[in-house]
């Protein structure tokens, strides 16, 4: 998938550069899920790439039906007919030029699929598209159908992130890329395409028929089509000479009359109360998979820049290497900034609520693991995974679970999600700890010691032996000073890392006048607080705020540091703390958690929580600072400890290990399964506690956002409690409809003006 905050645009679905998945069906769907209708006309090579990334759908339930809309060329004749011999599922059929609409209207008379998936002859689609469309469709029944975010490539560089979520503002402005799939039954409504519009404004206007018909569609937040822009084609040469501008209240005046005032405007169906969990899947998928393949889901809660998702990043590349398919769905809505890093493992990534109803969770992960004859499934910081462990358990008893936790969490949830492992074991074959202190807190609170594993999370020395030739450099671009100690202090800018106490830290270095640079590299919701308290103790000039940076240029940060201070409330071990110590930087670091595990008293220190900290960690880093030959010791003496014990290729050893002996577990000493209605009640359990947590969450933070702004609480949770409550009818048939009248939106419109003013209905009345 392409990086967003970095687009390459030559490296579309299909490059080298991709990484693949074995996406073949075990045997030919009787009926496809999906049928593919295709537009072709002298198209050439490039029908080549278009059928690669269909091939590769990771929906194999598909069949491509092409019409020939009176090909001449002799090399597009020829890579048509290399199309149509590579899968039976491929059927052309031929006809005169009629031109395009004609091509797919004849398309969509032969195809049988319940859903039409529009895709030009030159286009790609990322391998997940089609999937996810489906799903979101089945998901969400108010839309008629579905698109993504899209890369156009070719004669023109852009990412196109608007979609049909703007209404019939999309269509004012443009129709946008035609690739969708849609409902059979909603094409069919619609009358499908004006033929006699030729090459000019036919896919404007079949949105504009399927409105008309009462559907609308939704456009997933993910870059999954890439849309050609090819100079020179025979829509560019048409459009040259055509006047390309269509007004559009005058367009829909003349041909749909009415269409303005009843223009269709589905919701997205928010969670219900106890919502009637369904276990049934849509369809099978299966998909083919060789006696030697080994597959693995990991379930996590995000893909951001974190280190326990470095964790994961690393281990996944490390079991690819190895020659494991994995699978990854992230279960909480977020800015998943890390989604390209784990696509250049794997395409096979779900985001899922960027596409499913939170109620339709259980049953696709049961779909996914069945889908692909998962053979372990790893949960990892996703509460809800954790939930549905019974579920999951009781509907795929043939895969074996594990989780992976790496520290006890004191002030969330009595221990965070070690705490569910511990709870949730006898349905786990495994837990995987990073570090031999969590091992022995999980056993205090009543785990099994046989079936908990300790596996390091370990450092690629490759990647950082490159970043240490580099310091120099990097010094003289951050304008470091020649013989001037630099401190590096990283992570998430949260209470766990404790800013304040580290602003403490510098103050209190300052006041003794040791000369320092400092660097903070990482962002989080406590980095204003931080910025204060740095301009507060007059520290500017010592202290640089860095943000967040891609993992290379924290490398050649790091290379440019001497001390890494984090002085955090808890950690497991920390990795940029093993990746401090293989840069030659030395650690000043809490010593709650694991990190005593990596931490000696010859190449760190460690302090204890306690009164005074910040004068401890003070002491430390002064006496560090003004002994030279003591820390390049210590730093030598931190990097042969990581070579020792923290590499990655120690760490994915020790992993497939660990995988190889859950699983005979599964095997030979499979867990306790639970019936499949009480499994079902659980599932429904683990939802209802989500949108309760998920609500809760925007209640805390709308408060918070409230206090600050100096509103009262009360007045603020009724206005929010208003708003969703209009969120809720609106979610519902009747609720969208009256929620269409101008007059009732109006009213509403005023009525939160009027609560957000703080004139409450009744204010001031007994």
């Amino acid at each position: 998938m392409i990086n967003s905050e970095n687009p390459e645009f030559s490296n579309p679905p299909g490059s080298d550069a991709r990484p693949a998945f074995p996406y073949r069906p075990v045997e030919a769907s009787p009926r496809p899920v999906v049928s593919v209708i295709t537009p072709y006309y002298n198209t050439g090579e490039v029908v080549l790439e278009t059928a690669w990334s269909l091939f590769n759908q990771s929906l194999q339930e598909w069949e491509w039906v092409i019409v020939d809309d009176g090909s001449t060329d002799s090399a597009a004749l020829e890579g048509l007919a290399a199309v149509e011999k590579a899968d039976p599922r491929v059927r052309v059929v031929r006809q005169p030029n009629k031109g395009p609409a004609a091509a797919r209207n004849a398309a969509f008379r032969t195809s049988i699929g319940p859903y039409i998936c529009m895709l030009d002859s030159d286009d790609l689609l990322e391998p997940t598209f089609l999937e996810k469309c489906v799903w979101f469709l089945e998901s969400q029944p108010a839309f008629g159908f579905c698109n993504s975010w899209s890369v156009s490539f070719g004669s023109e560089n852009f990412l196109w992130t608007t979609g049909f979520e703007r209404g019939k503002e999309h269509l004012k402005a443009n129709s946008g890329p035609n690739i969708s799939v849609i409902r059979r039954e909603a094409f069919a409504a619609s009358g499908g395409f004006d033929e006699s519009i030729r090459l000019g404004h036919e896919d404007w206007d079949f949105w504009l028929a399927l409105a008309n018909a009462g559907y609308w569609g939704h456009t997933l937040p993910e870059y999954l089509e890439w849309y050609r822009k090819r100079g020179g084609s025979r829509f560019d040469q048409v459009m040259s000479t055509a006047s390309t501008h269509v007004d559009f209240e005058a367009f829909i005046a003349s041909k749909y009359a009415g269409l303005e005032a009843r223009f269709p405007s589905p919701q997205i169906k928010q969670p219900e109360p106890y919502e009637t969990i369904v276990t049934s899947a849509p369809f099978t998928n299966r998909l083919a998979k060789s006696d030697r393949d080994r597959r693995i889901l990991f379930l996590v809660p995000w893909l951001v820049t974190g280190g326990a998702d470095k964790v994961n990043l690393d281990w996944i590349g490390g079991l690819t290497d190895s020659g494991y398919k994995v699978t990854v769905c992230a279960t909480l809505q977020a800015h998943h900034n890390w989604l390209h890093p784990f696509s250049r493992l794997t395409p096979d990534i779900f985001i899922l609520p960027n596409f499913l109803r939170l109620a339709d969770f259980p049953r696709f992960l049961v779909y996914l693991i069945r889908s692909r004859q998962i053979d372990t499934v790893l949960i990892t910081g996703s509460t809800i995974g954790y939930q549905l462990l019974p579920f999951l358990r009781c509907s795929c008893p043939e895969a074996a679970f594990v989780d992976l936790c790496h520290a006890e969490e004191p002030h969330w949830l009595n221990g965070g999600h070690p705490r569910f492992g511990v709870g949730y074991q006898d349905l786990l074959d495994l837990n995987i700890v990073t570090t031999g202190e969590l091992r022995n807190a999980m056993i205090k609170r009543g785990a099994d010691p046989a079936r908990v594993e300790v596996c390091y999370s370990g450092i690629n020395m490759l990647a950082l032996d490159a970043a240490l030739t580099r310091r120099n450099r990097v010094r003289t671009e951050l304008r470091l000073q020649d013989g001037l100690p630099v401190i590096v202090y990283a992570g998430r800018i949260c209470e766990q890392k404790r800013p304040q106490l580290f602003a403490g830290i510098l103050r209190e270095l300052s006041g003794r006048g040791v000369p320092f640079r400092a660097l903070v590299v990482g962002d989080g919701e406590l980095r204003p607080e931080l910025e204060n308290l740095i301009r507060k103790y007059s520290l500017e000039s010592s202290v640089r705020m860095l943000g967040t940076v891609d993992h290379q240029s924290w490398l050649e940060i790091l290379s440019a540091a001497d001390i890494f201070l984090l002085p955090s409330s808890y950690e497991g071990i920390s990795v940029a703390l093993l990746e401090a110590m293989a840069m030659g930087a030395v650690p000043v670091v809490t010593s709650f958690g694991g990190q005593s595990e990596a931490v000696t008293s010859d190449c760190g220190v460690l302090i204890p929580h306690g009164p005074q900290e910040d004068k401890a960690y003070a002491d430390a880093v002064s006496l560090l600072m003004a002994n030279t030959e003591q820390r390049s010791l210590m730093a030598r003496a931190g990097r042969a400890r990581i070579l020792s014990d923290f590499t990655h290729e120690q760490s994915i050893i020790r992993l497939l290990g660990i995988l190889g002996r859950a699983t005979e577990l599964a095997r030979t000493q499979p867990r306790q399964v639970l019936t499949i209605g009480l499994a079902r009640e659980l599932a429904t359990l683990a939802v209802e506690n989500t949108r309760l947590s998920g609500f809760a969450d925007y209640l805390w933070s709308q408060l918070s956002q409230a206090q600050a702004r100096g509103a009262g609480p009360g007045q603020l949770l009724f206005v929010r409690g208003v708003r969703r409550l209009i969120e809720l009818v609106r979610s519902t048939s009747v609720g969208a409809k009256i929620g269409r009248n101008r007059l009732v939106r109006m009213a509403g419109k005023r009525l939160l003006q009027g609560l957000a003013a703080g004139h409450q209905p009744n204010a001031g009345r007994k």
